[in-house]
């Protein structure tokens, strides 16, 4: 019989920001899963996580963070509240959590154009593969399938999440490896103020997960529910210099998005990780101004905004998916409105990470233009350069230092902004 063991892990971290506007640069706050607020002088973290491993590879994880931040209602908030179920074969976990971070937190979208760490993490359930399940010495397969609750004050109150992804995993070779990934979202069900309680049977669930037609007044003609999706590629190739990575996240929203009619949008990266080094490189160009084009009836994707989920893909007013995708949060949504004020957008962004004995780092700059929308352009485009350093020096017994510089062009201003804080671990 394995031994039965319990592990206990726990974080606290606390920093402080001087800006010289009152708001901070935009890489302090974005996909930091609104543990800061663009306002915010002040804040602090708390995670916990305990595991209980009581077989060879079977365990149960109950987790919890939560934060406070100033300038912001309310300031006190929980992150992850979660239970987990894991084993060789998949895991279930039930609660909110958030989404895994990918590419050391340097990725514009968390490599997922649809689900980045933008948001709060979201309450809900979610059944998945542990790890990708083997089908011969060449293929393997990962999956999840899940359903979410988007709890906060929206037009469409109650609204759900339905959640899934398939993946096929390709051992090339010793030095390659592929990866083609199909994700779908759909927000569905709710309490609609014009329409009133919405579909949410077996037939409706149905209908949802394979995006059939509806006769339902209100809803999209397209299909039932408001529909959103990426098809992921990625290829991993190792050389005698390091490992290369590259990679293309394509978002659709409807059928003209599943035939690539809105191409080249998407997300579009490249890292690189030296051999025998601490080194991390990447760039990423970040393009949605095709959209399928502005005429014709496959035409005006309109990412993240939808006719009767006016809310849009967002949660607590904040962008859950690519967070440079603007909403804004002090308009009234009505029936005639939408939050979602820019979503034709290009970015170049540049990101390096490394460390040297106790010191280490992370650096992003990012070079965005804002377009607005088809229906709703903005007079000339609003150019922002952000850029932002973070500095971490551990001490052997005594934690985290920690140092933020930021620094945004753009919008007739600039932001300088620093930061000051302490982590510690136990």
């Amino acid at each position: 019989m394995a031994q039965e063991n319990i592990h206990f892990f726990a974080k606290v971290k606390g920093i402080g920001f001087f800006s010289s506007e009152e708001v901070l640069p935009g890489w302090f706050y974005t996909n930091t899963n609104t543990a800061v607020s663009e306002f915010s002088t002040v804040s602090g973290k708390f995670f916990a996580r305990s595991t209980y491993s009581f077989k060879e590879s079977t365990k149960i994880e109950a987790g919890f963070s939560g934060f406070y931040r100033n300038e912001i209602a309310p300031s006190f908030q929980r992150n992850n509240f979660y239970l987990r179920f894991k084993n060789n074969w998949f895991q279930a976990t039930i609660g909110a959590k958030n989404q895994k971070e990918e590419a050391f937190g340097l990725s514009l979208t968390n490599k997922n154009f649809v689900w980045s760490n933008n948001a709060r993490a979201i309450p809900g359930f979610i059944i998945e593969a542990s790890t990708p399940l083997k089908l011969s010495k060449t293929f393997s397969v990962d999956w999840g399938i899940g359903n979410y609750f988007l709890n906060d004050t929206r037009y469409v109150s109650n609204t759900m999440i339905h959640y899934k992804r398939l993946a096929i995993i390709a051992k090339i070779n010793d030095n390659s490896k592929l990866k083609i990934r199909l994700q779908h979202v759909a927000q569905w069900g709710g309490t609609s103020p014009e329409f009133g309680k919405l579909p949410t049977d077996f037939s409706a669930f149905v209908k949802v997960f394979f995006a059939k037609k509806t006769n339902t007044e209100g809803e999209n003609v397209n299909a039932l529910g408001n529909h959103i999706g990426s098809f992921f590629v990625d290829y991993v190739f190792s050389t005698q210099v390091g490992s290369f990575n590259v990679y293309y996240d394509h978002p659709f929203e409807d059928g003209s998005g599943t035939r690539f009619a809105n191409f080249p949008d998407g997300l579009w990266g490249l890292t690189f990780t030296p051999k025998k080094t601490p080194y991390f490189f990447l760039y990423e160009f970040a393009t949605t101004t095709n959209q399928s084009g502005n005429t014709g009836v496959s035409g005006f994707d309109n990412y993240f905004s939808n006719n009767l989920y006016r809310s849009g893909w967002t949660y607590e007013g904040n962008v859950i998916g690519f967070p440079f995708i603007t909403s804004d949060k002090n308009i009234e949504i009505t029936n005639l409105t939408s939050p979602i004020v820019s979503n034709r957008i290009q970015a170049h962004h540049f990101a390096f990470s490394g460390k040297h004995n106790a010191l280490s780092w992370k650096l992003k700059t990012t070079f965005a233009k804002h377009l607005g929308t088809y229906r709703q352009p903005y007079s000339k485009p609003v150019k922002v350069w952000s850029n932002a350093l973070f500095l971490t020096y551990g001490f052997k017994k005594y934690g985290n230092a920690l140092l933020q510089l930021g620094f945004d062009n753009g919008s007739n201003k600039n932001i300088f902004a620093i930061g000051l804080g302490y982590e510690y671990k136990f």
